[in-house]
């Protein structure tokens, strides 16, 4: 039996040939930019799912990868002899835009924004329970994702617009992550994570009510911003997943889903696209 990771090459390479080939319709050609819901090592994640079902993709996502690297680019190297620092720019990016125009797909799908505010990045968002102040700074965090986070997602919307103003751009807002301490596996080695739990360990919030009230605020807040972006551009289209997954058991650790969550994933993304063309492209 062939393992997951050469299963994925298996899927990798299928698609890149279809990509390449002059005869596939261009309704099943999609370029991918996002995190590890997109580019899960584990299991079959929503992007294996789509090639599978029959999707030509061109993946950019990478796990762990942020919305801030994705559109402006985080990644850097400092001369220490000169003592200056050298920031790389929107790598990721351009590649998108390179794959846009080289490929010509009907459709560029999109997770991202997940990496930005789970991990160290959730404790700036959270009051210590024994400071007597809310748990949750919901002022400030709505006024990072309608700030910094949406103007990231305007300006990835923009660019790649500007390459084909036809294109349709799909993007999901995550479900109500499960801060339970599980970790990142692979093997039986422990990668990474957990991403929920200790923010709210180091802010001495423990009731799991608790966790579980501001992880839904987290999650509505960063949805309630899609759907309004979804509102202003018709080519931008939202997949909803909230309170799809309430099961412990449908998730892998604290914020990925097993491989039968992300084909569910994938089976919404591909019912948009059906709804978009109006047919099937697949059949």
């Amino acid at each position: 039996m062939a393992t997951i990771q050469e299963l994925k090459t298996d899927l990798e390479e299928k698609s890149m040939r279809s990509l390449l080939d002059a005869r596939t319709n261009k309704d099943r050609k999609v370029v991918a930019e996002g995190d590890s819901w997109f580019s899960y090592p584990v299991v079959k994640d929503v992007i294996d799912h789509l090639r599978q079902m029959g999707y030509a993709i061109k993946r950019h996502s990478k796990p762990g990868d942020t919305l801030e690297n994705m559109v402006y680019g985080t990644d850097f190297a400092i001369a220490t002899r000169v003592h200056r620092a050298n920031n790389f720019g929107p790598v990721s990016m351009r590649e998108t835009l390179r794959s846009i125009e080289n490929l010509k797909p009907k459709f560029v799908l999109l997770s991202a924004g997940g990496n930005d505010v789970v991990g160290s990045e959730l404790v700036q968002y959270l009051h210590h329970k024994r400071s007597g102040l809310p748990l949750f700074r919901e002022a400030f965090f709505r006024d990072s994702v309608n700030g910094y986070i949406r103007s990231a997602i305007v300006s990835f919307l923009e660019q790649v617009w500007q390459e084909d103003p036809e294109i349709h751009v799909l993007m999901h807002g995550y479900d109500y992550a499960i801060p339970n301490g599980t970790q990142y596996e692979l093997a039986g080695i422990r990668f990474s994570g957990p991403w929920v739990l200790p923010a709210f360990a180091r802010k001495a919030i423990t009731a799991r009510s608790e966790q579980d009230r501001i992880i839904r605020r987290l999650v509505d807040i960063y949805n309630e911003l899609l759907i309004g972006l979804g509102h202003l551009y018709p080519n931008f289209h939202h997949i909803d997943l909230r309170g799809r997954f309430p099961d412990e058991a449908q998730w892998h650790n604290e914020i990925h889903l097993r491989k039968e969550g992300f084909e569910q994933v994938a089976r919404l993304y591909h019912q948009r696209m059906v709804e978009i063309l109006n047919y099937n492209p697949l059949v």
